[in-house]
């Protein structure tokens, strides 16, 4: 492309293409004058929408040498205001167009704007615990639009741990927290992250009042009542705990206490518990309730203390997903409900499954 086009002759266009614009030309060299000698001068043009909408965006960059003239042009003046003539430059001047990614809200539309994920816009989200799966539903709230997440683990990143959970060669040997959140940042820069390498925030009572959703997914005890000790507190945000199967990690387990229920994740679990163990067409999800067996556990690497489970990126990542988006139905509900959510994936030992429990 050229600064100002040029017509063949005997081209047809109508209208005659126009000169440069005075104002345009002088914003150009009052810009270009401001940056050092040699380097190309960039520019975007507001393109007036045909039917009165928002304007389109136009980037373009003009060569080091055209914007060193303009540079020139400023310097040698006499008045102090700057007059660039458009007969001075030549009409061969290549511009370098840019593509734009235009996200303003007047003209671009969130597509998961629709779909329950929507729920976490603009949202404050803790999440305790950045494993199998807290790491993958960190980044899916992330990428919904949420406006601050604080994060806490107290664990560090392992080889081991990349076959499914969300970090990366480049993060081996940094506390898992602060490694998500580097990730977080690199997907948005435009959300508030908070890293706190312990399990929870050391500041906890001061974040509660400006907090939505607490998920709670260390598979703690000790975290878990905690859990029910915040449920008490008036004004409390939403509160969840997650969890997925040791075996297969294809079931998902998804607990909600809405802020108006007395009772906390951890009490409404127990009380699942008794209606899922006791429901023989349930039985997949009776592991929630067993303790792990033998062959469940894996070690990974010899001499390694910590047991870890099995389950791929692809399973974990796919419960993460679906655990998030019905937490967002949750989260954006205007009559609030407790209870607790089982799902299978299609490939799980259930196969394709859904239920909701209503808390008691």
């Amino acid at each position: 492309m050229l600064l100002d086009s040029t017509i063949a002759p005997g081209a047809f266009a109508t209208p005659p293409p126009l000169p440069q614009a005075a104002a345009f030309l002088t914003a150009l060299a009052a810009a270009a004058s401001r940056n050092p000698a040699g380097t190309p001068q960039a520019f975007i043009l507001a393109i007036p929408h045909p039917t009165g909408g928002p304007s389109h965006l136009l980037a373009g960059r003009v060569p080091a040498v055209t914007a060193d003239e303009l540079r020139r042009s400023v310097r040698s003046r006499r008045d102090p205001i700057i007059h660039i003539n458009a007969a001075m430059l030549d009409k061969q001047t290549p511009v370098e167009w840019c593509t734009v990614s235009d996200e303003r809200d007047s003209v671009t539309t969130r597509r998961d704007t629709n779909r329950p994920t929507n729920a976490y816009l603009g949202k404050t989200i803790h999440i305790w615990g950045c494993g199998g799966l807290g790491s993958w539903i960190a980044e899916f709230i992330a990428r919904a639009g949420a406006r601050r997440l604080v994060l806490c683990d107290p664990g560090t990143v392992t080889g081991g741990l990349l076959v499914r959970q969300d970090f990366t060669e480049d993060n081996i040997g940094e506390a898992k927290a602060e490694a998500l959140r580097q990730r977080l940042a690199a997907i948005r820069d435009d959300i508030l992250v908070e890293a706190h390498a312990s399990t929870i925030p050391d500041d906890l009572v001061t974040l509660l009042g400006d907090t939505d959703l607490i998920i709670d997914a260390t598979i703690s005890r000790a975290i878990g009542q905690l859990i029910d000790e915040l449920a008490t507190i008036a004004g409390r945000p939403l509160l969840a705990q997650i969890a997925t199967d040791a075996g297969t990690s294809t079931l998902g387990l998804l607990t909600v206490s809405a802020r108006n229920n007395p009772f906390g994740p951890n009490t409404m679990d127990q009380q699942a518990s008794k209606i899922v163990t006791a429901d023989g067409a349930l039985e997949p999800f009776h592991t929630f309730w067993k303790e792990v067996s033998a062959q469940d556990e894996l070690i990974p690497t010899r001499g390694c203390s910590v047991p870890t489970f099995h389950g791929s990126a692809a399973d974990i990542a796919a419960v993460a997903a679906s655990l998030t988006s019905l937490l967002g139905s949750h989260l954006s509900s205007t009559e609030p409900v407790s209870g607790t959510h089982l799902i299978g994936l299609p490939h799980s030992p259930a196969g394709p499954f859904r239920r909701f429990i209503p808390a008691a």
